[in-house]
């Protein structure tokens, strides 16, 4: 099977062209590496080569305009439209640079299709009042009228700026196509001795037709389409171009079109397979590869791109990409983000010296910075409850080596004064502490980028503050890309499907073939209508799918073998759906005996495995842990911990694994419960041994806020309770101590006899079991025991909801006592139980002769009152069934027989 580039090559030579006078135009710079290479491989004798050159080089030559890049294009542009525009309605460089960039690419797509003008400019004058009539109902706002005032604007922001670029000799690439074809006659008569090929091109702009029939018609130019005559006997968008040329073009009335093929009759094996989620296309994409290193990979999502570097298999020798690595993809890109944002929220915050912890900890903890600040503690700003740090907390936290102090020193310094000169700062130092010479590679590039910015902006003086910056860098960082440099002739070739155009290979993986991206799908981010865009010639989405269409079915057409992957799942709009594209060409398999077509669905082998539950061996060196843990005693936490899962227990207890500290910027639930317990422990120690009286409690009323904000400045160290969540936090706090004193209230004045007998009260015990030599420590604190009407009440707050269903071991339709220490629903119940068991045993009460109540009060559920266990006193009976079951779970927690193995039935 010929390859195009080498029929191509092939028919120039065999013709009588002075290779020294002919220009060869080709789609882009990267075709012109292979036609040079096809020249030599034909060439039998020693003779110069032709020009070979891309169409924006050619471009250039004609119309003498350099290109610009876009961002060089935003701070032109905001020059002229600072000159059109009153001081008063002047958008800053932020805000206009939102809306510049799109615009600047409708100028150049009316310039690269010849559009008039004043005729486009018009109609969407008038269809900006139109619309504003309809919406408005004729009712003018100010609203209304900057909109109508931008759409009568873009007209002289047109001309000024391209009349602007015009003097400067640089320009937009439509701005050269337009001049180009100013300038054409004059080129004509100047190169009347070139004869001029133009190869492989498909979807030509306006500009590119005039100048290509008009060197055609003066017979100074060839051209060399590729197109199947399968696919145009087929109707299929992909000839949608061509086939107008074909009929269109003067040229070929006059002259045969000789460039159909048929190679897309010609033996080939196309395998569809469909697999669940990007990463796998590419992990099944590898393992292709490892068979067919002469390949190319084309990926119609090129944000796979660095998933496919990082999952190439080993074997791949000879490499070349020829897509750029977008800047956004690079570990870098974030850092420069996560810095803006310290400083940007900094300000927001109104925080002059002061950063916000998360992007202290986020800059602190960033991989690119992990060899750097390996030696710094953050553990202080958790212990600390440090939400903003000045930075000598920061210098402090570091063990004083010198290039880490000049990090901070870059890092934390005031950056609203010569950002740019920072961030190229952080660089430098960034590019002296590594050897990987791949993230030189991205540093060097992002060096490039700022020093840009940073030129730019000294001749312009646009970027004003740090917002405006970060608005620039974020839109800079979307289009910019990072260069490879690779063979590119042999090896594995990854590209995008536009940088197939003219090439040919014998294998062909396609990735991502699925709606959305092959093709891109409807999208249209411009300010010029659809109906405008049909009406005037210029290209919208539907056009953009035939092009899409002509680059798939070229590549495919003169390939042997051809992998065509897919995303079956469905969570991206449209990814589960596999590309019409395969579709079409599913119909063509009855019609072209040659193409072999097979579908397959590919997933990865999940093996599963039953559910097995976790099982630690209680040997010696554990049962030693446990009685080290038994020195200081079990509290009801710990042994309602191992109720709900003996594992837990074991990582608490034995690993001594406790849960991760934070700092805590909300008002977490436990801080909430400590306040409450600590103000309602000072209101009520006065009080001890005391019968309370209506007054006592009233006058306790008046303390509630100055008392509790005194609380939670030591409690919440470091928070701020004076705004957002934490103001809500404390003020419900407040409530909550409120409405139980409200409570105290109306129990007292029912003539009851309530006295305070203890508060916040240490509770311990020791339990002796059988075949233990040594008695198991209890421990606990129970938050109030007072006495009410004769009766003992052991208390617990909550702040939580709790109900009283949950402390019901026994009613009249079951006995459930055999449940209290096996099931974790009665672990309330078992709680002030077992603070009752251990006051009991500590005091050497009779319950024979003494009335003792056990239970929990909710601050979440007040009018339940006080919530006992079974609704009533804890008799003898009861206490010797508590005790009998508490002795049966530390022996089951003791013994060397019983190992610690999961609870089955945890919610998961």
């Amino acid at each position: 099977m010929q390859k195009y580039i080498y029929s191509v090559v092939n028919d120039i030579l065999k013709k009588s062209f002075d290779l020294k006078e002919t220009l060869i135009v080709l789609p882009s710079k990267r075709a012109s590496i292979f036609v040079k290479n096809e020249f030599k491989n034909q060439l039998t004798q020693f003779q110069f080569l032709p020009h070979i050159i891309s169409i924006e080089e050619f471009i250039f030559k004609i119309s003498k305009i350099s290109s610009v890049d876009s961002l060089n294009l935003l701070f032109e542009f905001y020059n002229t439209y600072k000159n059109n525009i009153q001081n008063d309605e002047l958008e800053s460089f932020e805000d206009f640079s939102k809306w510049a960039s799109i615009l600047i690419k409708d100028f150049n797509e009316i310039d690269s299709y010849l559009i008039n003008q004043q005729n486009i400019f018009g109609y969407l004058k008038d269809i900006s009042r139109i619309e504003s009539w309809f919406k408005n109902q004729n009712k003018s706002t100010e609203l209304t009228n900057k909109y109508i005032q931008f759409f009568e604007k873009i007209e002289l922001y047109y001309a000024q700026f391209y009349q602007h670029l015009k003097e400067k000799q640089i320009g937009y690439q439509g701005l050269q196509y337009r001049e180009a074809c100013n300038q054409l006659d004059e080129y004509i008569q100047n190169n009347k001795h070139i004869h001029h090929v133009f190869v492989g091109f498909n979807a030509l702009n306006t500009a590119e037709i005039q100048i290509i029939t008009t060197l055609l018609d003066n017979q100074l130019a060839q051209v060399y389409f590729d197109l199947d005559e399968t696919l145009l006997n087929e109707g299929i968008s992909a000839t949608k171009f061509i086939k107008e040329y074909k009929n269109t073009w003067k040229y070929f009335k006059q002259n045969k079109f000789k460039q159909l093929t048929n190679v897309f009759k010609d033996k080939k094996i196309i395998r569809i397979i469909g697999v669940p989620k990007n990463v796998s296309q590419i992990k099944y994409a590898s393992e292709l590869i490892k068979n067919n290193q002469e390949t190319a990979l084309v990926l119609a999502n090129e944000n796979l791109l660095t998933t496919t570097i990082n999952s190439l298999p080993n074997t791949v020798k000879h490499i070349n990409i020829t897509m750029g690595l977008p800047l956004e993809n690079i570990i870098y890109a974030d850092l420069f983000t996560v810095l803006f944002k310290l400083h940007l929220n900094k300000n927001k915050l109104g925080k002059r010296t002061h950063f916000y912890y998360k992007d202290v900890i986020s800059i602190l903890n960033h991989p690119s910075l992990k060899n750097i600040f390996i030696n710094i503690n953050t553990n202080e700003l958790i212990n600390k409850n440090l939400i903003f740090i000045d930075e000598t907390t920061i210098h402090n936290l570091y063990n004083h080596k010198a290039s880490v102090g000049e990090f901070l020193n870059v890092i934390f310094s005031n950056w609203n004064k010569n950002t740019l000169e920072h961030e190229i700062n952080l660089i430098s130092l960034l590019k002296e502490h590594t050897e990987n010479q791949l993230e030189i590679e991205y540093l060097t590039r992002f060096e490039q980028l700022f020093n840009q910015i940073l030129n730019l902006n000294n001749e312009y003086q646009f970027i004003e503050n740090l917002e405006s910056l970060y608005a620039v860098y974020q839109q800079i960082l979307s289009t910019e890309t990072l260069s490879f440099k690779g063979d590119a002739i042999n090896g594995l070739q990854i590209m995008g499907m536009l940088e197939t155009r003219v090439l040919s290979f014998d294998t062909v993986i396609i990735t991502s073939v699925n709606e959305g991206f092959l093709p891109s799908g409807k999208t249209n981010n411009s300010f010029i209508p659809f109906d405008v865009k049909r009406e005037k010639g210029i290209p919208t989405y539907q056009e953009k799918d035939a092009i899409f269409s002509y680059h798939f079915f070229r590549l495919i057409a003169r390939a042997k073998k051809v992998f065509l992957l897919y995303n079956t799942e469905t969570d991206d709009f449209g990814s589960g759906e596999k590309s019409r594209f395969i579709t079409q060409l599913e119909l063509l398999k009855d019609k072209l005996p040659n193409l072999q077509i097979n579908e397959y669905i590919v997933s990865p082998k999940v093996e599963t495995k039953p559910n097995e539950l976790q099982q630690i061996i209680k040997n010696d060196d554990v049962l030693e842990a446990l009685f080290k843990a038994n020195i200081k005693g079990f509290s009801p936490t710990a042994l309602t911990n191992y109720i709900y899962n003996p594992i837990a227990f074991y990582k608490q207890k034995i690993l001594r694994i406790y849960q991760l500290n934070e700092v805590e910027e909300t008002i977490a639930a436990n801080t909430l419960g400590t306040v409450i317990h600590k103000v309602l422990e000072d209101f009520y120690t006065p009080f001890k041994g005391c019968f309370l009286k209506v007054d006592d409690i009233k006058s306790l009323k008046k303390e509630v806020s100055n008392h509790t904000k005194k609380v939670f400045n030591i409690v919440y160290k470091g928070g701020d309770i004076s705004h957002g969540k934490n103001l809500l936090i404390f003020e419900i706090t407040k409530q909550y101590i409120q409405n139980f004193l409200n409570q105290e209230i109306a129990l007292l004045a029912k003539g009851v006899q309530l006295k305070i007998i203890d508060l916040e009260v240490d509770l311990t015990t020791n339990v002796n079991i059988e075949g233990f030599d040594m008695p198991i420590k209890l421990m606990g604190q129970a938050d109030r025991i007072d006495e009410l009407n004769g009766v003992l009440r052991i208390i617990d707050y909550k702040t939580g909801k709790v109900e009283q269903k949950s402390l019901d071991l026994v009613n009249s339709k079951k006995n459930e006592w055999h449940l209290v220490a096996q099931d974790h629903k009665y672990s309330k119940a078992f709680q002030v139980l077992l603070y009752a068991y251990m006051y009991v045993k500590t005091h050497h009460i009779s319950l024979e002769n003494k009335k003792i109540e056990s239970g929990i009060i909710s601050f979440k559920n007040l009018k339940a009152g006080f919530m006992k266990v079974n609704r009533s006193t804890i008799s003898a009976g009861d206490m010797n069934l508590f005790e009998e079951k508490l002795i049966y779970l530390l022996s089951e927690i003791f013994d060397i027989e019983e190992d610690f193995v999961e609870n089955e039935n945890l919610p998961y």
